[in-house]
């Protein structure tokens, strides 16, 4: 014979769903503009699905690229595994450097973050 009387807890299984925060938004992309739907498709790309080749570990935009410190996905030198991408928002073109490790990668990001010319704001 079933019980009809309420539970008097919550399971934690349930509690966890409304205790997360909602994501942060690491960076805004105007997709009306070619070059920023061109840096989102292919950041898209790059990071999701079976084909994916880059874990992100961090990302910042300023105003002409989105810099994002990555995790490269079955890269077989271990000692270059890491890097900053630079993925320029007005054109179709990309850079990166790396480095071996992603503590220093993201110390990388962290430093061009930090760096502006005298003059530029926020």
């Amino acid at each position: 014979m079933p019980c009809h009387v309420p539970p008097t807890s919550v399971s934690s299984r349930r509690r966890t769903l409304y205790q997360k925060r909602p994501p942060t938004i690491a960076a805004k992309l105007d997709l009306s503009k070619p070059g920023e739907a061109w840096v989102e498709d292919y950041l898209r790309r790059a990071s999701t699905g079976k084909e994916a080749f880059w874990r992100l570990l961090a990302v910042h935009r300023n105003a002409a690229a989105l810099l994002v410190a990555v995790q490269w996905l079955d890269w077989q030198p271990a000692k270059d595994r890491y890097s900053v991408v630079t993925l320029s928002l007005t054109e179709q073109a990309l850079s990166w450097r790396t480095y071996p490790s992603a503590k220093a990668a993201k110390k990388a990001l962290a430093a061009l973050v930090t760096d502006k010319p005298h003059g530029e704001g926020v």
